[in-house]
C-alpha cells in the first residue's frame, strides 16, 4: 500500500495476457490491446503520479539485519536476466473470473485518515514544510506504534495465506484484526481502492485487489499491509510462498528480501537518499532480475505518501538523510525485464509485461543518530 508511481507504466495502451493452462501445457492464449478506464490518480506537489497507495513456509518476514553477503561484491559480474519459466498456476489476474466483495465495515469510533470520507479518496494537500520532514520524539513514538501494528497485521496475512484460502479471506481477517486494535485498514477508499490491503499473486507486480481467487499450491503472493493509528501510518510488505513453490520462484522471493535488507544497511545519517536506488538496481541485476522503476518508496508520517519519493533505481535525488526522517524502501523485483503494464480494467492492477512473476518486500525506517531503525517489526 505504500507504492508511489513516479511515471505512468506504459502509455494509454495496455496488453492483457490471457493464459490457457492444462496439466501438460502452458500456453499464451491471447494478447489483447485495449484502452482501460481513466487512471484514478493524484498529482502530488512533486508532480508525481500517485497511483495508490496501491520463512519457513512463508519465506518469513525478516527481522535480522543483513549480513555481508547481501552487499554486491565489488566488480561482480552482471548475471543474465532470469527469464520467466512456464508454470501451471492460474494467472494472478483473470478479468471477470473472480468477484471483489465489499470491504469490512469500519466502525464509526475508529479514527479516520484524511481521505477516508472523501468521495474520491483524496488525501489532504501536503504542506511545504512537510517535505523531508524531521520528526520529534512524540511523532516518532506514534510511528513506532503504528508500524508495530502493521507488522503484526502483515504476519497475520502471511500465516493465513495457504492453498485454498482466497485473498478476500486474508484481507477480511487482517482488516478485522486492525480494527480490533483501534486502527484503520488504510487501503479502504485510498484514492478509491476497494479493500483493506493489496494482494498481488504471481505475475501481478503490485496493487492487486483481494478477491475470491483461491491461492494455489506453488503460488507466490505479495501482501502490502498499511494501518493508520493515532495519526500515524505504518506500512510494510512481504511475499509469501504458498505450499510447494519452484526453486526459481523461491530464489526471486529471497533475492527480493535480501535486496530490501541490503538497502536498509546502506542508509543512515549523512547518507544520500539516491544511494538506495543505486544499491537496489545493481543488487537485483547482478542476480538476474529487473527492478520496477515506475513505482517507488516514499517518506511517511501523518500522511501515507509524503515527499520526497524513494526510488529503487539510479536517480538524482541526493537529499542528505538526517535523524528523525521516516520513509519506506520497497523494491519490486521481476523475472526478466522489469517492464510493467496497467492499470488494468479494475483501475489498479499492474502486471509484469512478460508474464514473469514478481516479489516485493517493504519496511518503514527511521534514521537515528547512529544509523537506522526498522520500525515495521512486530
Amino acid at each position: 500500500m505504500g507504492v508511489v508511481c513516479v511515471r505512468r507504466p506504459r502509455d494509454v495502451r495496455w496488453y492483457l495476457h490471457g493464459w490457457r493452462y492444462s496439466k501438460s501445457s502452458w500456453d499464451i492464449a491471447s494478447s489483447i490491446g485495449s484502452t482501460p478506464r481513466q487512471l484514478q490518480s493524484l498529482l502530488l506537489s512533486t508532480s508525481s503520479w500517485l497511483c495508490s497507495w496501491p520463512r519457513r513456509r512463508l519465506c518469513m518476514h525478516a527481522k535480522a539485519s543483513p549480513g555481508p553477503a547481501t552487499q554486491p561484491a565489488a566488480g561482480a559480474k552482471k548475471q543474465a536476466l532470469q527469464l520467466p519459466r512456464r508454470r501451471p498456476n492460474t494467472a494472478g489476474y483473470v478479468p471477470g473470473a473472480f468477484a471483489v466483495p465489499p470491504p469490512v465495515k469500519v466502525p464509526a469510533h475508529i479514527p479516520r485518515p484524511s481521505y477516508a470520507n472523501d468521495p474520491h479518496g483524496r488525501p489532504r494537500k501536503l504542506r511545504e514544510e512537510e517535505w523531508a520532514e524531521v520528526k520529534g520524539s512524540a511523532a516518532i513514538d506514534r510511528m513506532r506504534d503504528a508500524n508495530r501494528l502493521a507488522a503484526e497485521a502483515l504476519a497475520l496475512a502471511c500465516e493465513t495465506a495457504v492453498a485454498g484460502v482466497t485473498t478476500d479471506e486474508v484481507d477480511r481477517r487482517v482488516s478485522e484484526y486492525v480494527i480490533s486494535r483501534g486502527a484503520y485498514p488504510v487501503g479502504i477508499n485510498y484514492c478509491g481502492f476497494p479493500r483493506g490491503l493489496c494482494a498481488s499473486p504471481n505475475e501481478v507486480a503490485l496493487h492487486g485487489i483481494p478477491n475470491t481467487r483461491p491461492l494455489e499450491d506453488g503460488d507466490i503472493v505479495s501482501f502490502d499491509v498499511t494501518v493508520f493509528l493515532n495519526n500515524a501510518f505504518g506500512d510494510n510488505c512481504a511475499t509469501v510462498c504458498v505450499g510447494d513453490v519452484d526453486e526459481d520462484a523461491r530464489r526471486l522471493v529471497e533475492v527480493s528480501r535480501q535486496c530490501l535488507l541490503g538497502a536498509i544497511e546502506v542508509v543512515g545519517p549523512g547518507v544520500r537518499l539516491n544511494s538506495v536506488g543505486r544499491f537496489c538496481d545493481r543488487f537485483a541485476r547482478e542476480r538476474g532480475f529487473g527492478v520496477v522503476s515506475e513505482f517507488c518508496g516514499h517518506f511517511i508520517g501523518s500522511e501515507l505518501h509524503m515527499n520526497p519519493n524513494v526510488l529503487h533505481v539510479p536517480n538524482k535525488q541526493d537529499l542528505e538523510l538526517k535523524p528523525g526522517m521516516t520513509f519506506t524502501i520497497e523494491p519490486i523485483l521481476v523475472e526478466g525485464e522489469a517492464k510493467i503494464v496497467g492499470p488494468l480494467d479494475d483501475n489498479w492492477t499492474i502486471l509484469s509485461h512478460n508474464g514473469g512473476w514478481s516479489a516485493q518486500w517493504e519496511h518503514t525506517l527511521l534514521i537515528t543518530d547512529n544509523g537506522v531503525e526498522i520500525l515495521s517489526q512486530a
